[in-house]
């Protein structure tokens, strides 16, 4: 097992790629805290795997607001005593051109794509700093490194995340913390739906799926101590119509 007895909390973990995550983790062995809005979803992921309900902590709230990040921060440290790996996955997108795109919507992505990623983060770098180890993966995307026709807003908040993790490797590398930014391209999740005016430019079978993310997710924890990928895009091989 490549994650036996690791301590892992990953935001955004009801369905898509942190659903994803959060199985393959406890497949190899971690003990995991789960976050998403929707406690049923993360209640599920529970009770399919009943023989491992010990190592489960799951907590549902609002991950844009401080005392949603106080209670995962507080219950993971009460519970396990430490955090190994962090994966920041939570995030959404609504696209618009800029002109017709509403303040509401600004906020909110800024909300969850990045003051929750920076909250968690901060509350989290102590312990590890503490233990001198860990493994932060922030889940960026494409659009962090380009941008598009209506992304602009969303494209805004994953250069933040690509300028936070760039930035935050630089400054904790020295204690033994390793900072990963993975970028996704395509992936047949419910991130492409009809109220966040998205549309998959490619058919689903094409392009990628959450479990392929979660993979690469599992690669930046599990390599050796000493390597580190700082930043990987994972794009389809053959995307088609």
């Amino acid at each position: 097992m490549k994650l036996l007895d690791k301590i892992a909390v990953i935001s955004g973990a009801g369905k898509g790629i942190g659903k994803a995550t959060a199985e393959l983790f406890l497949k190899e062995g971690a003990k995991v805290v789960l976050t998403s809005r929707n406690s049923s979803e993360l209640e599920m992921i529970r009770e399919n795997r009943n023989d491992r309900k010990s190592d489960i902590i799951t907590i549902a709230g609002d991950i844009s607001k401080e005392e949603t990040v106080n209670r995962i921060i507080n219950e993971t440290i009460d519970k396990f005593g430490r955090i190994d790996i962090l994966v920041n996955n939570a995030g959404f997108g609504v696209f618009d051109n800029l002109v017709d795109s509403k303040l509401d919507d600004f906020d909110a992505m800024f909300n969850t794509n990045v003051r929750a990623l920076y909250m968690l983060t901060k509350g989290f770098l102590p312990h590890m700093i503490k233990e001198q180890s860990g493994t932060i993966i922030n889940i960026a995307s494409i659009a962090g490194k380009q941008g598009f026709a209506t992304g602009s807003i969303y494209c805004a908040t994953k250069h933040a995340v690509m300028g936070l993790s760039r930035a935050l490797m630089l400054e904790v590398r020295k204690h033994n913390i390793r900072v990963a930014a993975i970028c996704p391209g395509s992936v047949a999740t419910e991130f492409f739906r009809t109220e966040s005016q998205t549309v998959l430019g490619s058919s689903r079978e094409s392009v990628l799926s959450a479990e392929d993310i979660a993979e690469t997710i599992l690669l930046a924890a599990s390599l050796p101590g000493n390597a580190m990928i700082s930043e990987l895009e994972v794009r389809p091989t053959n995307p088609k119509k």
